[in-house]
Order: structure tokens, then sequence, then C-alpha cells
């Protein structure tokens, strides 16, 4: 499974795509929603694991934007370190497939990803 992982701090992305890789994930990562967007045009993703707060392209845009063109091919994870029930609440509005705090409980992150895209 390809899990694209797209945030604005490379210490997050660095670490949590570290521990995908652990489990033995194909991992591709981007800075910016702008990047994702070139990425997810050139690769078959499986997953994404997006920010919410980025710069030019926010994870809200991110996941409007592929809920028009490619959310029925990939469904996409939101995190943030703003646990507020409102955001929780507006990414799934908007189809998010689920929401994580920063900072990332792994293994309920692993969780989710395996009910969003289980195991082959």
């Amino acid at each position: 499974m390809k899990i694209l992982v797209v945030d604005d701090e490379p210490m997050t992305v660095t670490a949590l795509a570290q521990k995908l890789k652990e489990k033995k994930y194909d991992v591709v990562v981007s800075p910016d929603g702008v990047e994702a967007l070139k990425i997810i045009a050139d690769e078959k993703i499986d997953l994404i694991i997006s920010d919410i707060m980025m710069p030019a392209i926010s994870g809200f845009t991110l996941l409007t934007m592929l809920k028009h063109f490619y959310y029925s091919k990939i469904p996409l994870i939101l995190m943030s370190g703003y646990d507020a029930e409102n955001i929780m609440d507006k990414s799934q509005s908007l189809g998010a497939h689920t929401f994580i705090s920063k900072p990332i409980d792994y293994e309920e992150l692993f969780k989710k990803i395996e009910e969003i895209v289980p195991a082959a």
C-alpha cells in the first residue's frame, strides 16, 4: 500500500514516514498540498494522511479538491494539532475518512489505516 503524507512540518513528516515504513508501507511525502496534487496525478496512491493547517492549500482545500477529482479512489485522513470538535466535524462533513490529533498516537493511526484500507 502506498501512503502519501502531506505536512509542512519536516519533523512530523520524517517521524510519520519512518513509523509507516516500519509497518512496511510504501511512503511518499509532500511538504504541501500543491506538491501533493502533482504526486497524486503521477502516482497510484492508496491513502493520504494530510495536515490541515498548511500554506497555499490547506488540508481542507486538498480534501475538497480530491472529492471533486479523485475522492472516490483515494481515502484521506486529516490530522491537526488542534483537537477542536468543530475541526473534526468539518473534516467529516467534507468527506475525510477520519481525523487524528497531533501528537500522533501511532497505534490508533495504524488501526484506522487498517479499517480504511484493509491489507490485501
